[in-house]
């Protein structure tokens, strides 16, 4: 009788120990699968804006009158895209009227106001002017180019304020209305490194270079926080298996046991882990 409880004991301890290796295996496979994704998050594609520091000047008006037709068509395919997944019938883009055309004008005054601003670095006028504009900007499709630069020229001024959490809003406004805005992406870049988020400053600096190869403020921006990034990862997935081992001793201590009498090997080919006990000497 004695002997059956022994031999019921130790397979209890085994299965445990199992248990525990395997989840310490699966959750090493999990921090690796994350920070695969992380690295890899990059989504937009074309369209590029190149970058500077003022994006206030008469070429990005330029770019803008060459661009509005099209950022509005996308805008509003977007818009019909939201409608149809929601179930609503989509509705076609609508044109601004009269009146939120001589509202649009009214906006683009405000703009040219905290453009000359900018350019003499008075950032909070500026600013004040970049919001005037917004409010006075009618909040149709049609008029999403416009609103995307006044957000993004707000974000340049927070910039210039070292306001950073306010600057990152500001610009994922702008990304909202255009998502594949360049400039906001670089400024919001900046923003969350300043603000020790680098996992977002190196992802929207990569999305940069999706959209801009040969864009060199976000080559040596991805440069620069990527060897940074890679190390704090590795850094959370030891702490992370550190604290997975205390869990591990914890419950195996009861039967004698350690995780260090378990050990979990990677197939190379597959990814896969498998469990081998080690009998401790």
């Amino acid at each position: 009788m004695v002997i059956i409880e022994d031999i019921t004991e130790q397979e209890a301890a085994r299965e445990a120990a199992e248990a525990a290796a395997a989840a310490q295996a699966a959750a090493a496979a999990a921090a690796e699968e994350r920070a695969r994704a992380a690295a890899q998050a990059a989504a937009a594609a074309a369209a590029a804006q190149q970058y500077s520091d003022s994006d206030y000047e008469e070429e990005e008006d330029e770019e803008e009158q060459r661009g509005r037709g099209a950022a509005g068509a996308a805008a509003a395919a977007g818009a019909q895209e939201s409608s149809a997944v929601a179930g609503e019938p989509a509705q076609p883009a609508r044109e601004l009227t009269k009146e939120e055309k001589e509202r649009l004008q009214q906006a683009e005054l405000q703009k040219k106001e905290g453009n000359e601003l900018y350019a003499r670095e008075h950032w909070e006028q500026a600013l004040e002017r970049y919001s005037a504009a917004l409010e006075a900007a009618p909040a149709e499709a049609a008029a999403a180019p416009q609103r995307a630069v006044y957000f993004a020229n707000r974000g340049a001024c927070h910039l210039k304020l070292e306001q950073w959490a306010e600057a990152a809003q500001d610009c994922s406004a702008a990304l909202d209305l255009q998502p594949q805005y360049a400039k906001a992406l670089l400024r919001r870049s900046t923003a969350y490194e300043k603000l020790d988020d680098l996992e977002r400053a190196l992802a929207d600096a990569q999305k940069v270079l999706e959209l801009d190869a040969s864009n060199s403020i976000a080559r040596k921006t991805v440069q620069r926080l990527t060897p940074v990034v890679e190390e704090r990862r590795e850094k959370l997935k030891e702490e992370m298996m550190g604290k997975l081992k205390e869990l591990g001793n914890m419950v195996l201590g009861k039967f004698g046991l350690s995780v260090d009498n378990f050990k979990a090997e990677q197939d190379p080919a597959t990814g896969s882990y498998s469990i081998k006990f080690q009998q401790s000497a």
